[in-house]
């Protein structure tokens, strides 16, 4: 199986040696990921700037950075690494951060990822993993995890994605379909988790801006995440892994 990895936190984040490691056993990876951080990008493709790839060493995988968002990886390693074929997955992540609720899922650089996949006829996987709140501003502030905290997230990480392949293996049209499995990891795996699946829970946030002396920048309140039973939001929260099947074939269509 040809595996095109790509994510929005760029070549530094310490969750994509992570999913490197772990998919490696599926099949042959092709990795391109962006030059800098494109997080809340969506599905965005650049128009108007010239985009550059760079080769990139990531222990003996195939990899290389473009500038431009993780839509544009998406799209350029589907039809310019393959030789004119395409891969038979994409997978974009680990995200560092989840990406649940539907306000956040569709401003998702992750997610945006693997639309740009289903666009092409391919299925996509989006992986996220929540940290809590302390961690996250730790990555934030200084682009870094704690040795202690990176070594339980691979751990997590290695249990979770095992198990996940084998369940979407497991469901027949998985490979067929060009639909967007949007996975978010919890920041702790309760004793007996399980893989849930769920839907998009109805979180929708306000203003993104604030002012900063002359000028606007990105400053938000995050809002109250919508935890009813059967959501994302409530299955990461009781420690379990949340799966939503995304399908953009659906939307648009009444019912």
């Amino acid at each position: 199986m040809e595996i095109l990895l790509t994510n929005d936190d760029s070549a530094d984040s310490p969750l994509l040696q992570v999913a490197i490691d772990c998919l490696a056993p599926l099949g042959n990876l092709t990795v391109v990921v962006p030059s800098e951080e494109q997080s809340w990008k969506g599905k965005s493709i650049t128009r108007f700037d010239p985009l550059r790839m760079e080769p990139l060493s990531l222990g003996g995988v195939q990899a290389c950075t473009f500038s431009g968002t993780p839509a544009d990886c998406t799209n350029f390693g589907i039809y310019h690494l393959y030789g004119g074929k395409k891969p038979d997955l994409v997978v974009a992540g680990i995200n560092i951060g989840a990406n649940t609720g539907l306000s956040f899922t569709v401003s998702s650089g992750t997610v945006g990822a693997c639309l740009e996949a289903n666009i092409a006829g391919l299925p996509a996987v989006a992986l996220s993993q929540s940290l809590n709140r302390g961690l996250f501003r730790i990555w934030v502030e200084g682009r870094q995890i704690p040795h202690d905290e990176m070594a339980s997230l691979r751990a997590q990480t290695e249990q979770v994605v095992s198990r996940l392949f084998e369940d979407l293996e497991g469901r027949p049209p998985f490979m067929e379909e060009a639909v967007t499995w949007n996975v978010n990891m919890p920041s702790e795996l309760r004793e007996e988790w399980v893989l849930a699946d769920t839907v998009l829970g109805r979180t929708f946030y306000g203003s993104c801006f604030k002012k900063h002396g002359d000028v606007y920048m990105h400053d938000m309140s995050f809002p109250e995440p919508d935890e009813t039973e059967g959501t994302d939001t409530a299955a990461i929260l009781a420690g379990n892994v949340s799966v939503t099947r995304l399908d953009l074939m659906t939307f648009g269509r009444g019912r």
